[in-house]
């Protein structure tokens, strides 16, 4: 916490508790589909098969995301349990250490004020909120990231070789955590620094070949996997090719092929898709990034491209140039840019302090302050769009936490007016705890609300409740409605359903197999379909019945439709489940 004052430090220790409390209600919010559940299941699979090495998704090969966040949740599955809250505790572990060396990181080049607000911004910014609760690879790679670079940092001023075991075990764990990228962004900070510093002799330091061992040696583990379950049987088809190899897929096709256009992922998205994405990402502390950018690179270009040695152009470097990179890939999704928000966090402390240290700042303080001002009125509408028309309280619980949002909104506009003894309190105290309110009725309130729309989960209790076996569901899917295949359905089922059919004429044989196996008591099976697969089934010779019927929407994709009652009903999909028998 700052400790610029006894009061200001009190604030502060009443935002961490803030804090804490929204991260850990995120903890046990459902897993959402695609991703999310998705990585929960096979983690479960791990776990359930004691098989670290040979990555599988309902017993196929999978080929795609590295395995720490895998091997890291089914250990917590092992000790704690399945569920959303422990496929969760490694990586908001991870959140606490990445938060510190922000805040380390910054101290190191800016003191301690800086550093601290570094770490405030990255632990409030709306991106952080949603990193922790919908859990990919990215929240333990961008952790990792920070943490090494603070690691070899803090070794250039103090060479001691714990250091170097700490940076390079960080950059081994992002490579674990998503693969390449986790080197790419270290070498392109560090890079930009020494060049700027003119310090060629850390290009060619001996410390770096003992990093690399270190690297290769927490690697290890995944590579010889890799390399058991894909480079030794190319007999093997996987993601439609035949016998791809694990290892070249790791270090190249996965992160390089999406900018050479190897990899087949591709979307619509356009070169400046990451500038507006990052303006929400990184809310409420945009405004603070966006002069602190402009300054630094002034500054650089000022001294002609020279930096002294107490200077620093890693948050600089490693900012944009990953940014341009990110941006040439030819699939972009939002998460991508998380990796760069410890960096843009240290870069808004140094501008922040630089604003409030200097009196002849006071004009572009005070926009500044403007600019914060305007950020919590648009985050405290929409919240208040979201709770008073979107979803409006129906139960006793929904309408306590919407007098707690009403307390909170009073207090802050109370502390504006009457409590912020200083620019410093202005500035920085109304926009933090604002988005810790707007964060904590999300949590608790508005993505409740929303997650009955998904059906993968609420089939599974409907099954759990008629005492229908996971082991006779299948899923069938058309796909005409955007249906795909629900992989919360397997992990709030006490256990992986049965599988899936890609097409009438496979989900055809499958029924008829199942219903004509003699040896079976039951020849029965229940098929979770949507409404072009329920006409195909329901049109069959086969004797069926609709047992239970549910409205489905993607809840990681919310459009104005759905969130308008109104129109809602016009964005909502049938899900069925038919029992065939």
């Amino acid at each position: 916490m700052l400790q610029t004052s006894e009061n200001l430090g009190k604030w502060f220790n009443y935002a961490g508790i803030g804090l804490a409390v929204v991260y850990f209600a995120g903890m046990f919010l459902d897993v959402m589909d695609v991703d999310t559940a998705q990585y929960a299941l096979i983690s479960r699979e791990i776990a359930q098969n004691f098989n670290f090495l040979q990555v599988t998704e309902r017993g196929n090969d999978y080929l795609d995301k590295p395995p720490l966040l895998f091997w890291l949740s089914a250990l917590a599955y092992l000790v704690f349990g399945v569920s959303s809250f422990t496929y969760r505790i490694f990586p908001v572990i991870s959140t606490l250490i990445g938060v510190y060396s922000t805040y380390r990181l910054g101290k190191l080049y800016y003191g301690d004020k800086a550093g601290k607000l570094a770490g405030w911004f990255l632990a409030s910014c709306q991106a952080y909120f949603l990193m922790n609760h919908d859990v990919r690879t990215d929240t333990m790679l961008t952790n990792s990231v920070i943490f090494a670079l603070w690691q070899i940092c803090e070794y250039r001023q103090n060479p001691k070789l714990a250091y170097i075991f700490g940076g390079f075990t960080g950059i081994a764990f992002a490579m674990l955590a998503k693969g390449p990228i986790g080197l790419m962004v270290p070498v392109l900070a560090l890079g930009t620094d020494f060049i700027l510093k003119r310090e060629w002799k850390w290009f060619f330091r001996v410390e770096w070949l003992l990093g690399l061992v270190i690297v290769l040696l927490w690697l290890s583990p995944m590579m010889y996997g890799l390399y058991l379950q894909f480079d030794t049987q190319p007999e093997k088809i996987t993601n439609g090719v035949k016998g791809a190899s694990g290892l070249y897929f790791y270090f190249w096709k996965q992160s390089f092929g999406r900018i050479t256009g190897e990899n087949s992922w591709k979307d619509d998205s356009d070169s400046f898709f990451f500038v507006h994405t990052f303006l929400w990402t990184f809310l409420p502390w945009a405004f603070f990034f966006l002069p602190a950018l402009f300054t630094a690179l002034r500054d650089v270009f000022k001294q002609n491209l020279y930096l002294k040695s107490h200077q620093e152009a890693l948050t600089l470097g490693g900012f944009l140039f990953p940014f341009v990179v990110l941006s040439m890939s030819h699939y972009k999704l939002p998460h991508y840019i998380n990796i760069l928000l410890p960096l843009a966090s240290i870069q808004a402390g140094r501008y922040a302090v630089l604003l409030l240290d200097k009196a002849e700042n006071k004009h572009f303080l005070n926009i500044l302050i403007g600019f914060q001002n305007f950020t919590v009125f648009a985050v405290w509408l929409i919240l208040g769009i979201l709770v008073g028309y979107c979803f409006f309280p129906q139960t006793i619980l929904q309408n306590i936490f919407a007098v707690i949002a009403i307390s909170c909104l009073v207090f802050i506009l109370y502390f504006y007016f009457k409590l912020a003894k200083n620019e410093l309190e202005k500035l920085v105290l109304p926009s933090l705890f604002s988005i810790i309110g707007v964060n904590f009725m999300l949590n608790v309130y508005v993505y409740p609300a929303i997650f009955p729309y998904q059906t993968g989960k609420a089939v599974a209790l409907f099954a759990q409740e008629k005492n229908i076996s996971p082991k006779d569901i299948w899923v069938y899917v058309n796909g005409e409605d955007g249906a795909i295949y629900p992989h919360t359905l397997d992990f709030y089922s006490k256990e992986t359903i049965k599988g899936e059919a890609k097409n009438w004429g496979e989900m055809e044989n499958i029924a008829k197999k199942i219903i004509q196996n003699k040896k079976s008591h039951k020849n029965i099976l229940y098929v979770y379909a949507d409404k072009k697969a329920m006409e195909q089934i329901l049109a069959s010779d086969f004797n069926k019945e609709v047992v239970g019927k549910f409205q489905r929407f993607p809840v990681t994709q919310l459009t104005p439709m759905f969130l308008d009652p109104k129109t809602r009903h016009f964005e909502l999909r049938d899900i069925y489940l038919i029992k065939v028998y």
